[in-house]
């Protein structure tokens, strides 16, 4: 009975879209064509809810899910994925996941992620049951396996695949597949590395805004607003 109950609630709110929208094309009002995305950045999985600072931006089409702690001032772009399901994730604070990034793991025999402060992580770039200290770049595209740690001010590079239990000292840079010590950083990238998380933290404060705009927009056009 409960079965029934949901795919026929389900088929009435399906229609009762696409007769909204058909009558919004007849009267000629475009507002039917304004997208508002059904995503949901914070989720809970199970008993375990993330726990996002208030000054933290989480793109729209973004994933933050279980048991997952987000300090101040992050920002965490569109299509990541932060995954505390299974093991516990931790970010701190000032710290920027860039597009596509995915971090945690829901294999049993992994364990908890822990990125620290002032940190950047590159597009595409994957972590997961390791360890990464403040003030680091992780480059595009790197992959950080079960139980690598990361030491403070060092840099992996674009498309580094550190293996599991690999160490990297601090002032490092590692590259490769798999990843060993390329040499030590110059000042001119540790200074680098030191100015990104502003530059995101800015960049994301743009973006929140921008996107603002646009859901006032979308309520002041249909009366609906996407919170």
């Amino acid at each position: 009975m409960n079965v029934l109950r949901n795919r026929l609630g389900f088929a009435l709110r399906e229609s009762g879209q696409a007769l909204e929208r058909l009558g919004c094309a007849w009267q000629g009002i475009n507002s039917h064509a304004e997208e508002i995305t059904r995503l949901q950045p914070v989720v809970n999985a199970g008993y375990k809810l993330p726990q996002v600072a208030s000054t933290s931006w989480i793109a729209p089409s973004a994933q933050v899910s279980g048991d997952v702690k987000v300090g101040d001032n992050c920002s965490i772009w569109y299509n990541c994925a932060v995954r505390g399901d299974n093991h516990h994730v931790e970010i701190g604070h000032n710290t920027n996941l860039q597009d596509g990034v995915s971090v945690g793991s829901l294999s049993p025999s992994s364990s908890s992620t822990k990125i620290g402060s002032g940190v950047s992580v590159g597009h595409g770039a994957v972590l997961q049951g390791c360890t990464v200290e403040d003030n680091v770049l992780i480059g595009m595209n790197a992959v950080l396996q079960d139980g690598v740690r990361v030491a403070s001010g060092a840099m992996v590079a674009a498309g580094a695949v550190l293996e599991p239990g690999a160490a990297v000292a601090s002032g490092e840079l590692w590259a490769g597949n798999p990843a060993r010590k390329l040499r030590e950083l110059k000042q001119e990238e540790l200074d680098y590395l030191q100015s990104l998380p502003g530059r995101y933290q800015e960049l994301a404060g743009q973006h929140q805004k921008i996107l603002q705009h646009l859901n006032h927009r979308i309520e002041k056009i249909t009366g609906v607003y996407d919170h």
